[in-house]
């Protein structure tokens, strides 16, 4: 890797925050399916909690580290890890599927257990939040599972930006054909997803700007990773059977997955669940506010969970983040 495409990521960020991640961060790696993923890990002590966090398929680990200060300052022990065949992790760029990346999680989760042996929790944002779920779902290692989507693959909702249920199901066996014939085939991640509905706050054209330019962003989706998004694919632990607790927040104003489409995920979960709506909240913002936001609810929610409370099951009357609270 070239000394441009390591430091790229400083450029997302203001200069008290590179400061910041310089000072904490520290980098591992894991094996999965014998390729090396990349660890990033800021860490407080083993007993404190940890959030588990992976991160969407535009970026890698360094685009999103605005959501991982949030769980350092407030003192958890944050695990992030690259996906394979994305950021700096081993694997042919945008070339593996869903089944690596639960994979990964799974590999992820036991590589926790050497450096935290307090709650460990699940925490997604994006379609890593859904892979979060078919591996973290009833796991004895896992506490908690926060998520920003939830579906079942093969729920055409689970693209909704493709367009309506009809248009998903149409176009499956055409996406299964190609995958077949020609799995590297990649196409453009511009025009499979569109970016300005997935970070669409008022001033992020120039984070889309920046990640599209990132040496190690997501260019190219494969065939084969764009029909394993759409391929059935029923999880491990089904909704109703999960006894994790399992937190979805919905963005009210999502283009990407519509709140009908996760509400029918969430409304599946039997076990404990607290569902958050951010009211005229697009898909995502790059700003550190919305970050501040966002993880202001995931933490009250770990908090709260691992201390064996009984959280409200809904959250979300205003766009204001909910007090946080001590350690």
């Amino acid at each position: 890797m070239s000394d441009e495409a390591a430091d790229y990521w400083q450029q997302y960020y203001d200069a008290d925050e590179v400061a910041e991640i310089r000072a904490v961060l520290s980098r591992s790696s894991v094996e999965s399916r014998g390729r090396k993923l990349s660890v990033r890990r800021y860490l407080r002590e083993p007993a404190a909690p940890t959030v588990l966090i992976a991160h969407g398929l535009l970026g890698y680990g360094l685009s999103f580290a605005r959501f991982h200060l949030p769980f350092y300052r407030q003192g958890f022990n944050v695990v992030q890890f690259d996906l394979p065949g994305f950021g700096e992790s081993e694997g042919p760029r945008g070339g593996c599927a869903v089944d690596d990346f639960i994979q990964a999680w799974l590999d992820v989760i036991a590589y926790s257990r050497t450096i935290a042996d307090g709650p460990r929790c699940v925490v997604g944002n994006a379609e890593d939040g859904v892979v979060g779920y078919y591996a973290g779902a009833n796991h004895p290692d896992i506490s908690a599972i926060s998520v920003h989507t939830l579906f079942e693959y093969g729920d055409p909702g689970g693209v909704d930006w493709v367009g309506p249920d009809w248009v998903v199901r149409s176009l499956r066996p055409v996406v299964r054909g190609v995958a077949a014939a020609r799995p590297t085939l990649g196409v453009r991640a511009t025009r499979t997803i569109p970016w300005p509905h997935v970070f669409a706050g008022p001033d992020d054209l120039r984070y889309r700007q920046l990640l599209e330019n990132d040496p190690l962003s997501l260019h190219k989706g494969s065939a084969k990773l764009n029909y394993s998004l759409v391929q059935k694919r029923p999880p491990p632990v089904r909704f109703e059977d999960c006894r994790t607790p399992v937190q979805v927040i919905v963005s009210e104003e999502s283009r990407i997955w519509s709140p009908k489409a996760i509400m029918r995920g969430y409304e599946r979960l039997g076990g404990p669940k607290q569902l958050v709506v951010l009211p005229g909240k697009p898909h995502w913002e790059a700003s550190r506010e919305f970050h501040d936001m966002y993880c202001d609810h995931v933490i009250q929610w770990i908090r709260e969970v691992t201390a064996g409370g009984e959280p409200a099951a809904t959250v979300g009357t205003d766009t204001g983040p909910p007090p946080n609270r001590a350690s």
